[in-house]
């Protein structure tokens, strides 16, 4: 009998692990990250969550194009806010929620995967429990929300520190 391949999501909240891969001194090479989370497993997306400020630098819209073209990234960017020399994140959070539920309802995976640590997440992965969906939280250590790590079984939760040596752009 042949066994059905996992279907599988990946929804990135680039602004939070980009955070992380600087903490570390890592240039993370984002190809490897998706073959490395993906394994076996049957591909049907992979999201990049970003906000962004303009002007968008022609390194960053080439990177962009990149990962699209190369590694069939889908860019979901949202145009930040610069109040006084700060900039402030707007929507992305919002849109990776909404990503995650409607592609649950829709039945678009078997298992979501989210690539991200931030506490406001719990109301989602909430649901997709309700849901019986199955997922995982890929995130690093120091950044893991306790409430998070309280929800979440250990089988589901695996930390980009353990894959950083794997990780890195060459």
């Amino acid at each position: 009998m042949i066994s059905k391949q996992l279907k599988i999501m990946i929804f990135i909240d680039n602004s939070n692990i980009f955070k992380g891969f600087k903490k570390y001194n890592i240039k993370a090479d984002y190809e490897k990250l998706k073959s490395i989370i993906t394994g076996n497993r049957n591909l049907k997306g992979i999201f990049l969550y970003e906000g962004i400020v303009y002007p968008i630098s022609n390194e960053k819209k080439k990177w962009y194009n990149d990962l699209n073209k190369k590694s069939g990234y889908t860019i979901k960017a949202s145009f930040d806010k610069t109040i006084k020399h700060k900039t402030i994140e707007k929507k992305v959070d919002v849109k990776i929620a909404i990503d995650l539920i409607s592609n649950a309802y829709e039945n678009n995976y078997d298992i979501a995967i989210l690539i991200s640590g931030d506490g406001d997440f719990l109301p989602v992965i909430k649901k997709l429990k309700q849901l019986n969906k199955k997922f995982e939280i890929w995130a690093f250590r120091y950044s893991l929300a306790n409430t998070i790590k309280e929800e979440v079984e250990s089988n589901s939760l695996f930390y980009l520190d353990d894959i950083l040596n794997d990780l890195k752009l060459v």
